[in-house]
């Protein structure tokens, strides 16, 4: 694979100090009439306004170029300290109210939005990293934020219920979002934001209580999950059906077997689409299981018949192993061919 070198800029008050440091070793040389050696001395003491002797046998025009190089000099240096100091100050500020952005933030797009680092939010974005999909978190705790940047993943210290703090994650260009703060106020309000900016997004929000799961689904939440109630759930299921409990906790947590279950929508040029589900080469080539199929507009239909033709738009729920996931979204997005 060919190394691609990257272009390394200058930041722009560098240039004319540059600028303003040559000028004075090409005027020392031309003007004054030194030799290269002492043309970078002299330009460099008088810059610095050191204050050592001045070049010997100094003409009439020799005295007006070093008046010039000192007026020339000390002010543009110090127009370049003045933007330095302004852009150190600037950092610390912005470092002290938490709101300092990462550059990268305005380039990502079809990534996940994680907002809330408490145990629960932590562990989604852990899941969806495993994925390998792009996590950006959000948590108003400073040493929350520190422990997802050492994992290696987007964060910013911000308040996400202020809408500026859900654009700076670039919320217009994700492909979803998480609400996982133990608030469920501030979840819905977040959800209500966000959804205001995008309409597409899809967002999973987190509910403590039945009320608040119903608010949550009319303000926009694609799919809101109560903690609580899943873990009791999972409990119960553990309980009087230990074999289906086991069998979701293999593919879920342990790595035992290579399964997972995962989803893709056919697009209209994908070579599935006319296919019936018993033509496809799903099991067969793929060894995977359809579990369900949703067509536009229609009820998800679970276990479905080998005889249901895929349409452009189904969206196709399946288990299988891990490694046949992107050369079936190839086939899906119509990439690759069966």
């Amino acid at each position: 694979m060919p190394i691609r070198r990257k272009c390394v800029l200058l930041p722009f008050w560098i240039i004319p100090l540059l600028f303003v440091v040559l000028f004075g070793i090409l005027g020392m040389r031309f003007i004054v009439g030194l030799s290269w050696t002492d043309a970078l001395y002299y330009a460099a003491i008088t810059l610095s306004t050191v204050g050592f002797n001045a070049p010997p046998e100094l003409t009439p025009w020799g005295k007006l170029f070093i008046v010039a190089l000192l007026v020339i000099g000390i002010g543009t240096i110090a127009i370049t300290l003045g933007q330095i100091a302004e852009r150190v100050l600037n950092r610390q500020i912005l470092d002290a109210l938490g709101r300092r952005r990462d550059r990268r933030l305005e380039k990502l797009s079809k990534h996940w939005i994680v907002c809330g680092l408490g145990r629960v939010g932590l562990s989604v974005a852990e899941a969806i990293a495993e994925e390998n999909e792009t996590v950006v978190v959000v948590d108003t705790d400073e040493s929350k934020v520190e422990i997802a940047r050492e994992k290696g993943w987007f964060a910013l210290k911000a308040d996400a219920t202020h809408e500026e703090n859900l654009r700076a994650c670039g919320v217009e260009r994700a492909a979803g979002l998480i609400v996982s703060t133990s608030n469920d106020a501030n979840n819905v309000y977040v959800t209500v934001s966000a959804r205001s900016l995008n309409k597409d997004l899809r967002i999973i929000a987190r509910a403590n209580d039945a009320q608040s799961s119903g608010i949550l689904y009319r303000v926009g939440a694609d799919k809101v999950v109560n903690p609580l109630l899943s873990g009791a759930s999972a409990m119960a299921r553990a309980a009087v059906k230990p074999a289906v409990s086991d069998f979701l906790e293999v593919i879920h947590i342990s790595r035992q077997f290579d399964l997972d279950f995962y989803s893709i929508t056919l697009a209209s040029d994908s070579t599935l689409v006319g296919l019936s589900l018993s033509e496809s080469p799903l099991r067969s080539r793929y060894n995977v299981l359809v579990v369900a199929v949703k067509a536009r507009e229609e009820e998800m239909v679970y276990n479905p018949q080998g005889s249901r033709v895929f349409q452009p738009g189904d969206e196709l729920v399946l288990l299988g192993p891990r490694t046949a996931t992107p050369e079936l979204r190839k086939i899906a997005n119509g990439l690759s061919t069966v």
